[in-house]
């Protein structure tokens, strides 16, 4: 009877270890369900976080874009501002500092300007070509006697040399590529014989040349800035401003006022520094020349000869043993472009000489003779006096 018990004892143990196995086993298997699970719900929550950040990332990488770029719209947007308008009282305290007045010891004759931080004075040459004496009255009211270091009269530039030292901050001359038609300008001279005066306008015209009569001689001048500020005698040398204060030309002159008005001229300020850094070195400036005569297509010469537009500039004249002779250029070719420049009219080709070349260089003329199309090379002369 006791071995029966203990038989069923043991039997109902191993049930029960049984049961307990199989529950232990099903437990374990969903247990590694639930680890699998909880594994793939990991890499499934890290790739979404991962998508997130990029997506994050990305956004912010193109809200900053976007910001930095708003930066440059408002900075550009202030500089346009800047030039479109002009602090006319800002610009004469800058320019008024460094603005001098030129006299023959009894009279203004014109203005001028501080070149460099040495004793050189900008103005223009037609207001010293015909002095035995030469004054430079200061802002501050000192006066200091000149000698002209040299002079340009195909450029209307001249430098003089003061004897006593300056102690003045001479005005930033900007390149004058970077002048636009109708920008704000501003001009500081002494006009008829008056202390400094302020007057302002617009950019008119850039690259202009022009006829401009002095004393009944008249020049032909290249590189010119026409504006609008009013200019009158005295204002000869006179800086022409941009709306910071800086130099972009000097004043030479202005149209007849029995011919037009609110026409006024000045050199670039490339001009005068390429002139002016030339007179001061060598006493003299070497004009380049092609040795040719130009002039406007019209019309009509459009017309006969079945050209497509006015651009250009036809010769009409070629002078013997000129540089222009030698390359082969002849009477009635048009001009259509130098150095790979279109050349639109007369005023860009001789603007583009007088800024850019100097005698001995090579230069590429591009022409148009008959219904071909022609480049030659040519080595620039020295314009004689």
């Amino acid at each position: 009877m006791f071995n029966k018990v203990i038989i069923g004892i043991l039997v109902f143990l191993v049930i029960v270890n049984g049961g307990v196995g199989a529950y232990s086993y099903s437990i374990s298997q969903q247990i590694d369900t639930l680890s699998e699970q909880l594994a793939s719900f990991q890499e499934e929550q890290e790739t979404r976080v991962a998508a997130v950040s990029d997506e994050f990332t990305a956004l912010r990488g193109e809200t900053l874009t976007r910001i930095d770029k708003l930066d440059s719209d408002i900075t550009m947007m202030a500089d346009e501002l800047s030039q479109s308008v002009i602090n006319a009282n800002e610009v004469y305290y800058i320019a008024s500092q460094a603005t001098v007045k030129v006299s023959d010891g009894e009279r203004t004759v014109g203005s001028g300007f501080i070149f460099d931080a040495e004793t050189h004075v900008v103005t223009a040459e037609h207001v010293v070509e015909h002095l035995s004496e030469v004054y430079v009255v200061l802002p501050d009211g000192r006066i200091s006697r000149a000698t002209v270091a040299g002079s340009c009269q195909y450029s209307d530039i001249a430098v003089l040399t003061l004897e006593d030292g300056l102690d003045i901050k001479p005005p930033t001359l900007v390149d004058s590529v970077t002048v636009r038609i109708g920008e704000p300008v501003a001009v500081v001279g002494y006009p008829f014989n008056l202390t400094q005066t302020l007057t302002s306008g617009i950019v008119s015209q850039i690259n202009r040349s022009a006829e401009i009569e002095y004393d009944w001689q008249t020049r032909w001048i290249a590189n010119l800035i026409q504006f609008d500020a009013a200019v009158n005698f005295g204002n000869s040398g006179s800086p022409l401003l941009n709306s910071k204060g800086e130099v972009i030309g000097m004043v030479i002159g202005r149209v007849k006022p029995e011919e037009g008005d609110g026409i006024y001229y000045a050199v670039s300020s490339n001009k005068v520094k390429r002139v002016a850094s030339s007179l001061i070195s060598q006493g003299s400036f070497n004009y380049p020349w092609l040795g040719v005569e130009v002039a406007n297509l019209t019309p009509e010469m459009v017309r006969i000869r079945g050209l497509e537009t006015t651009h250009g500039a036809v010769t009409r004249r070629v002078f013997t043993g000129s540089p222009a002779e030698v390359a082969g250029i002849r009477v009635d070719d048009i001009i259509v472009a130098i150095d790979g420049v279109t050349v639109s009219d007369v005023s860009e080709l001789v603007s583009y000489l007088g800024e850019y070349k100097s005698p001995d260089e090579l230069v590429l003329i591009t022409l148009i003779r008959d219904s071909r199309t022609l480049e030659l090379s040519l080595k620039v002369g020295k314009r004689g006096l």
